[in-house]
């Protein structure tokens, strides 16, 4: 059974600037992982610097970039997303309001499954995204295989590691730094 763990990128340097690379803190963190993180036949990132670095710090190499794990939000999922949530139930709860952010979640599940079923039955992918992309897709995943959902949102380099069987999420869990 393949498995998915996809994590958050570490702290960058400049919060207002997308291209930031990451901080002095973001990079000593991925080192930290990096010694007990792995081994992955498969590195992905998003395509933003701080993904990118964070999976290469992680993995000690990048396979490749997946636009998939930086999709096109906008509007109001947009600014919730990058802006004001504090905690999976905030996430949850835009989840029961709103039909985008149900659908967002889907889709990103699918690109999920899609990544993980590009790798051996044994095998394991890091995957290197954002936050509330991250957290919308796992509390949906969680939901459906009837997990409770609680806690803090993802941290820096913190995420899920999801287990697949014939192409479909088995089981998920959370992986903090």
């Amino acid at each position: 059974m393949p498995i998915l763990e996809i994590r958050r990128h570490a702290e960058r340097t400049d919060r207002g600037n997308e291209q930031s690379a990451l901080s002095r803190a973001g990079l000593e963190m991925a080192k930290v992982l990096s010694k007990k993180a792995g081994p992955f036949v498969l590195v992905l990132s998003s395509p933003l610097p701080r993904a990118k670095e964070t999976a290469q710090t992680i993995a000690g190499r990048l396979d490749g970039i997946e636009p998939g794990f930086l999709p096109e939000m906008g509007g109001v999922i947009g600014d919730r997303i990058f802006g004001e949530m504090r905690t999976l139930a905030d996430w949850a709860e835009v989840l029961r309001e709103r039909e985008d952010a149900r659908k967002f979640a889907t889709d990103q599940l699918a690109t999920w499954t899609r990544v993980a079923m590009r790798v051996g039955e044994k095998d394991r992918v890091l995957a290197v995204s954002h936050g509330g992309i991250i957290e919308l897709p796992a509390i949906t995943l969680a939901q459906r295989l009837r997990i409770p959902v609680e806690g803090a949102s993802f941290g820096y380099c913190e995420g899920v590691a999801v287990t697949y069987a014939k192409g479909a999420p088995t089981k998920i869990e959370v992986v903090r730094l």
